[in-house]
């Protein structure tokens, strides 16, 4: 038998590496993992990345956490949309950004449809209506009828145009037939500080954030969007219960996602990672203290729940004053 040509063997093993580096390309982590977070330190989004980044850490990996705060998520989205697809860049992100970003700017940075993939659903949290220590009234029935008296009467302070709580007490006036003057903030605890300011009338916001300022009678809190009491305050009826209707104040939903080219076999293997870090029963306990429900998810589980909130929330948006920017 013959000699082989050396540049042939060279090119053959070269075809042969790259038909078995198409498995090898699949496995996660290949490098440094960074996890984007579109809020500020400190928030609930921020504080899940840095666990979930630190028990990851503990395999082996280095997990850096970056912060991109703005533009109601979509500094970070972008940022993320146009990373490298290979699942070593992620997003955490409010799901309801990745739902209605789309239905509020005529622009974005990014195509919603094609540039970022569902991996897992990270954490749930439910909302609490709370009105300032001096609004006439002591209960959701109160501030409904004050807040029929005149249509934009009640001012209701948000986290911006488009966050969860402008939109979560939208969808509650439509609820009881009110209409609020909204008045915009960067983030929900500036929002909060006017409630306490008395600046505004009502805010919506989570149970840990409105416990630390109800104890003292800073702040009314009238309802729970939950069919259970909040841990934080259990002297709080649900909404039910506080005599509306149920369903009318939404829960957030933290999410992970990665930039939309992710191959499947990444994206499934960095939400088997993710689910596992959730299921921790010391991390569940810690965050149910903070009234945090982690979840566990798949990558198509994470796509049908912004499928299900698409069709809520565009309803929402064509019979809300809230316009597109």
């Amino acid at each position: 038998m013959g000699s082989l040509d050396p540049k042939w063997v060279i090119a053959a093993l070269g075809c042969v590496a790259a038909l078995c580096g198409a498995p090898a390309s699949a496995q996660w982590p290949a490098g440094q993992v960074r996890i984007v977070v579109p809020y500020p330190p400190g928030t609930e989004p921020d504080v899940m990345a840095r666990d979930i980044g630190q028990r990851l850490s503990h395999n082996g990996n280095v997990v850096v956490i970056e912060n991109r705060p703005g533009a109601n998520g979509m500094i970070g989205t972008a940022a993320v949309a146009k990373a490298a697809a290979d699942g070593n860049t992620l997003l955490m992100i409010d799901r309801l950004a990745l739902v209605t970003n789309p239905m509020l700017y005529s622009t974005l940075p990014y195509d919603p449809k094609t540039d970022i993939r569902p991996v897992a659903e990270v954490g749930r949290i439910n909302l609490l209506v709370a009105v300032r220590q001096n609004f006439p009234g002591s209960t959701y029935k109160d501030f409904v009828a004050y807040s029929r008296t005149a249509p934009g009467k009640t001012n209701v302070g948000t986290g911006g145009n488009g966050h969860v709580n402008h939109l979560g007490m939208e969808m509650l006036a439509q609820s009881e037939n009110m209409q609020f003057s909204y008045v915009p903030y960067k983030g929900v605890a500036p929002a909060i500080n006017a409630l306490l300011a008395g600046e505004v009338d009502a805010v919506m916001a989570g149970g840990l954030v409105m416990s630390q300022h109800a104890g003292g009678g800073r702040i009314k809190v009238l309802a729970v969007g939950d069919t259970t009491r909040s841990a934080f305050l259990p002297d709080v009826p649900t909404l039910g219960e506080a005599g509306g209707k149920p369903g009318a104040i939404p829960s957030t939903v933290f999410m992970l996602a990665a930039p939309g080219k992710t191959p499947a076999p990444v994206i499934d293997q960095v939400s088997a990672a993710i689910n596992k870090v959730l299921a921790d029963p010391e991390l569940q306990a810690s965050y149910r203290k903070r009234g945090v429900e982690l979840l566990s998810s798949t990558p198509a589980s994470s796509q049908e729940g912004i499928q299900r909130e698409t069709v809520v929330y565009d309803a929402l948006m064509k019979r809300s004053p809230i316009k597109l920017q």
